[in-house]
């Protein structure tokens, strides 16, 4: 049955409360949504509306963002959110799942993948490689350092979300605003992350979870973004010759935004083969 809302539910990992959002019938295949670094599981959304209908689809908000709670400082690394995943597959007995990840996501997809090669089938990142510079890791520290705006309305958090970006539509943006935002004790509206996740987010190089993955494996690239060169692209195609790699037209960071239902038909053609 295709569901126009999705349920929302909430289970323990390591002593923090989860929340995900779950569409479709759950004796359909599984399929896990990992969201970008500072977004929440809203963002997919519509690509979950439809895809529900031939799969169980569970869209998680990882610790620290959304509606789950935070883990504080030196609980935010790939692995911990890998953890968190496996509470998910373990709460609802999971097995043959699909797992999708966007951004820091699709890392957390990655590594478990990676350590539960029995459990998934299929593997997708979204725009993100298996190593993140120190370029890439102090921009982003240094932004949440220097504090998030304090807005007061959603439609001005939906601009700031959108920027430049005229790819993705106002409309998209006020969804996601609508749900990455929580109203603060001055009256503001501020985002729903914790700021302390910043210094979890290192360099890193994944390499060795990109040998152990088993699972069939796609990694999309946004055409006009610059995160998974063409250093890392080879360097997956010598490890996992097997490897899917299409790039997206006209599509950033966040492909799923910027071009939904290209991101939708490369995922039905990948499954389906």
């Amino acid at each position: 049955m295709n569901t126009p809302f999705p349920k929302d539910r909430h289970f323990n990992s390591e002593g923090l409360k989860i929340h995900f959002l779950e569409w479709g019938d759950c004796r359909n295949p599984a399929i896990i949504l990992l969201h970008h670094i500072g977004s929440q599981a809203h963002v997919w959304d519509n690509f979950a509306r439809n895809m529900s209908k031939e799969y169980f689809v569970l869209a998680m908000d990882m610790r620290g963002h959304g509606d789950s709670e935070w883990a504080g400082e030196g609980k935010y690394t790939t692995e911990h959110y890998a953890s968190d995943v496996d509470g998910l597959v373990h709460y609802l007995r999971l097995d043959n799942i699909v797992i999708l990840g966007g951004s820091t996501g699709g890392r957390v997809a990655l590594v478990y993948a990676a350590q539960h090669s029995k459990t998934v089938t299929h593997l997708i990142m979204e725009d993100v490689g298996a190593v993140r510079p120190a370029s890439i890791s102090r921009g982003f520290a240094d932004r949440i350092a220097a504090g998030d705006p304090e807005l007061d309305t959603v439609e001005e958090w939906a601009r700031q979300h959108q920027g430049q970006n005229q790819r993705i539509s106002y409309e998209i943006s006020l969804h996601n605003a609508y749900y990455s935002v929580k109203r603060l004790p001055n009256g503001k509206l501020g985002l729903k992350r914790d700021p302390v996740i910043q210094r979890d987010f290192i360099p890193l190089e994944l390499w060795h979870y990109v040998e152990q993955t088993t699972a069939k494996f796609l990694l999309m690239i946004g055409s006009q973004s610059n995160i998974v060169g063409k250093d890392q692209q080879e360097r997956f195609c010598e490890i996992r010759p097997d490897i899917h790699i299409v790039t997206i037209e006209d599509a950033g960071h966040i492909i799923v935004q910027d071009q939904p239902e290209k991101f939708e038909t490369t995922i039905r053609r990948f499954l389906a083969s």
